[in-house]
């Protein structure tokens, strides 16, 4: 979602392994989304931790929407929280958005928010301070080694600044289906999102990649070692999830990828 975009080395997107049974399947409330709607779930180990969170789409809520934006806040379950996610912001850009040439294809944009919906909605160039927290960006340790910021601070209101997988295909001139982003805002990380083509949800084919964990974290968070995005032919829904979740906390050993 940024102007400027380092470019890359190719290197292939790995499929991410089909997630593992889980124990229990928690659901938040269902949403309305086009002629839809949209829910969000966490699968569970034994212990109840969560191992797994996403959004499920109806079939219908995907083919209806039509040329205006939408912005939908989905609940997240017990176990979604538990494991340091607040809610889930799931917008749909009917015209793409920046970079042009990139990213300016019809999608969803699915953000997994850390914080509350209100600090989300705290960031706001009304605030004096809007740039200066732009600019307050974490250490490069708190998120996973190729991810980069923008070159410049380019933050985006109620959202924050993105930061992208500087080796993921698309920089190369692979064609954008789908992506893995990282957000932050005044010093801090914020979101998980998977940026999502309406064309790939239609076509049902199963997609997403494996990610390294960062070396440390700043709060209790579980963070995904892969994403995906998939078809549950059963429930009729296109599925995007954060997968494989390993638990982290700040005072524990960094983590070496």
């Amino acid at each position: 979602m940024t102007r400027s975009i380092r470019a890359a080395l190719f290197a292939g997107l790995a499929l991410a392994p089909f997630p593992a049974l889980a124990q229990e399947i928690q659901t938040g409330p269902a949403m309305s989304l086009g002629e839809g709607t949209v829910h969000a779930f966490a699968e569970t180990d034994a212990e109840g931790r969560a191992t797994r969170i996403g959004v499920a789409m109806t079939e219908a809520a995907v083919a209806s929407l039509a040329h205006d934006m939408v912005f939908v806040t989905v609940p997240l379950p017990e176990a979604a929280r538990a494991a340091g996610y607040d809610h889930v912001s799931l917008d749909w850009m009917p015209h793409g958005h920046e970079p042009a040439g990139l990213f300016d294809t019809p999608h969803f944009d699915v953000h997994f928010y850390m914080t509350t919906e209100a600090e989300r909605l705290a960031i706001d160039p009304a605030d004096p301070l809007f740039q200066e927290k732009a600019a307050n960006r974490p250490d490069a340790s708190y998120l996973p080694a190729t991810f980069m910021a923008p070159p410049q601070p380019e933050p985006i209101p109620a959202m924050g600044e993105h930061w992208l997988d500087a080796m993921d295909p698309v920089f190369a001139g692979a064609r954008f289906e789908a992506v893995l982003i990282y957000g932050a805002w005044d010093g801090e990380v914020t979101f998980v999102e998977p940026m999502v083509t309406r064309d790939l949800l239609a076509s049902k084919r199963e997609f997403g990649g494996k990610l390294d964990q960062p070396a440390k974290v700043a709060r209790e968070v579980a963070l995904p070692d892969s994403w995906s995005v998939s078809w549950d032919e059963e429930a009729g829904t296109h599925v995007v999830s954060i997968d494989g979740l390993v638990a982290r906390t700040p005072d524990a050993a960094p983590v070496t990828n």
